[in-house]
């Protein structure tokens, strides 16, 4: 799906020749499934990222510039989650924690961490200092979900970031160009899923990390029904 208008011809015509000196080339990650384009081969940067429920994960950041602009894809590894989140589970639950006064006080908080990742992404643009968020959208790309941000920085330049999970890793691809320039159309719209071979994939409906397969309307998980009246310790409530 390309949601992102087309620049006129014109426009791409009046940019000046030397800003296209640098070759755009498709780039692949088997090791972090996915591909995208870049002026020439990306710098590699190892990195860690802090979670919204405070786990570090390890994280790369693809990163490459040319007279245009700045361009990154970070990948963030979320698949050693569930085990960190656990342990951090059990080691509250073995230190008795706040005497298990608080129901919540040793929560597993994995699933929320998942579920909420793409958002907690987002946010960390929206808090950024003088930052206007001037679009932000649902978006997917190969029929991944995904939210797709434009913002305007304090010096005018234009920052556009689409976040995706997909496999077990967050993705947060970005691009920012000084004011006046062209949307980086080139770049945003390149990116795509590559399996441990380089394959590129190609889902046939989309694709939601953490909810299966996406249909609507779906089929509900198991639940229980009780009355709304009746407090779960079984004490009546009058109607309102």
């Amino acid at each position: 799906m390309r949601l992102i208008p087309l620049i006129p011809a014109a426009l791409i015509l009046s940019i000046s020749t030397p800003a296209f000196a640098q070759d755009w080339t498709r780039f692949v990650s088997p090791d972090d499934g996915f591909s995208a384009n870049y002026p020439g081969q990306p710098q590699v940067d190892v990195t860690t990222y802090p979670t919204e429920y405070g786990q570090t994960l390890s994280a790369r950041v693809y990163r490459a510039a040319d007279a245009l602009g700045r361009y990154s894809t970070t990948v963030v590894d979320h698949r050693g989650l569930e085990k960190l989140h656990a342990d951090r589970a059990a080691k509250c639950l073995a230190a008795k924690g706040a005497n298990q006064q608080d129901g919540d006080t040793c929560q597993n908080d994995f699933r929320l961490d998942i579920a909420g990742a793409t958002d907690h992404a987002v946010w960390n643009y929206i808090r950024r200092d003088g930052v206007k968020m001037t679009h932000y959208m649902y978006y997917f790309i190969e029929l991944v979900s995904g939210r797709l941000l434009q913002m305007t920085n304090p010096d005018r330049s234009r920052t556009y970031a689409a976040i995706h999970q997909h496999a077990g890793r967050l993705y947060i691809h970005e691009a920012t160009v000084p004011a006046g320039m062209p949307e980086p159309i080139l770049f945003m719209q390149s990116l795509a899923w590559a399996d441990e071979k380089g394959l590129a994939i190609r889902y046939r409906t989309i694709y939601t990390e953490g909810y299966g397969e996406w249909m609507f309307p779906r089929e509900r998980p198991p639940f229980t029904l009780r009355d709304l009246t009746t407090s779960i310790d079984g004490v009546v409530r009058p109607p309102r």
